[in-house]
């Protein structure tokens, strides 16, 4: 489903599989086409399109089909990542074809291509308690150990993705389907503090060493810790730019401000710092997102500001012009 309200829901867990696999190639969704947002790249040899529809998730055909029909993308070529009530949380369930099962959005994808034949990865939410509805449940965000576990989960299914792109359905339902923390179990416990003071004590013996810095926040944020986590990012970006990768840089505050969206100061670095690597479509996404949460923290001016950046870049950028009638009302 479209809008902040819906981004850590349980309906939106395909989301957070795209959001992981824009975050490992530095992609953005920087286009508006086919009631859909997208981002497209090479990924494992294969020309790929990353869309997130904004139909609403029972209406999610009407931007499948249109972009398929518009790409000319075969029914086999195409996987669709969805929230199954049906599958307990931390299970994957990879299918090369079948029915909907009771999903709305799969059979209204169903209905627009007219055969239940394409690739799909159903990101198991488990059932509500209780006497829940299904449809109040999955308008929830996850919360404590789930959100954790539902990270786990996106980060193992953005690995199927990229093993269907390199091998096919077949293995990557093979290598995924299940329990994705059986492995997990298997093996040892890791301590989290032990990891902690491992980090720590690595990055006292190497402080120009940003890797540290990068294990220490992601133990942080499995701690909860989120602003120390997002400190720890900032601190390995300003590693990175005193080495001269300024990508690395750009990727570790991208990593800083989705913990912290009120690192206003930040975001603004990261848009000017991709308008001085050139990469106008990402500056001008930058500067978008950052207006649409100054907007919604009331700061008008500063939106205004904020977006009159991006459509500096971009005068006719669909999402930007949007928000400009959006801040006149």
């Amino acid at each position: 489903n479209p809008g902040r309200q819906y981004e850590k829901t349980r309906h939106n867990v395909g989301w957070r599989v795209l959001d992981e696999l824009t975050r490992r190639y530095e992609l953005r969704f920087d286009k508006t086409e086919k009631k859909a947002l997208t981002a497209s790249s090479t990924l494992k040899g294969k020309r790929v399109l990353l869309a997130k529809p904004q139909t609403y998730m029972n209406l999610s055909g009407e931007a499948v089909r249109g972009l398929m029909d518009f790409y000319k993308i075969a029914p086999e070529n195409l996987l669709v990542i969805s929230d199954d009530l049906d599958v307990p949380l931390g299970t994957l369930r990879l299918r090369a074809s079948g029915s909907a099962g009771g999903q709305g959005g799969l059979k209204n994808i169903i209905q627009h291509l007219g055969t239940q034949d394409f690739n799909r990865i159903r990101f198991g939410i488990g059932r509500p308690p209780g006497r829940m509805q299904g449809r109040d449940y999955v308008l929830q965000a996850f919360s404590g150990d789930d959100d954790i576990l539902a990270d786990e989960v996106a980060i193992k299914a953005a690995d199927a993705v990229e093993t269907w792109l390199a091998e096919g359905i077949v293995a990557a339902m093979s290598r995924y389907n299940g329990d994705i923390q059986e492995a997990t179990r298997k093996q040892p416990k890791s301590n989290p503090k032990e990891e902690l003071a491992l980090y720590t004590r690595a990055h006292e013996l190497a402080p120009e060493d940003p890797a540290p810095l990068e294990k220490m926040a992601g133990v942080l944020r499995g701690l909860g810790r989120v602003d120390e986590a997002a400190q720890r990012h900032l601190q390995a970006a300003g590693l990175y730019v005193q080495a001269g990768d300024v990508t690395k840089a750009i990727s570790q505050r991208e990593r800083a401000v989705s913990l912290k969206p009120e690192l206003t100061d930040e975001q603004q670095s990261i848009a000017q710092a991709y308008e001085t690597l050139g990469s106008t479509k990402k500056a001008v996404q930058r500067y978008v997102t950052l207006a649409e949460y100054l907007l919604g923290q009331g700061q008008h001016d500063d939106a205004r500001q904020a977006l009159a950046e991006a459509l500096r870049l971009n005068p006719q950028h669909p999402r930007a012009r949007e928000l400009e009638m959006r801040i006149a009302e």
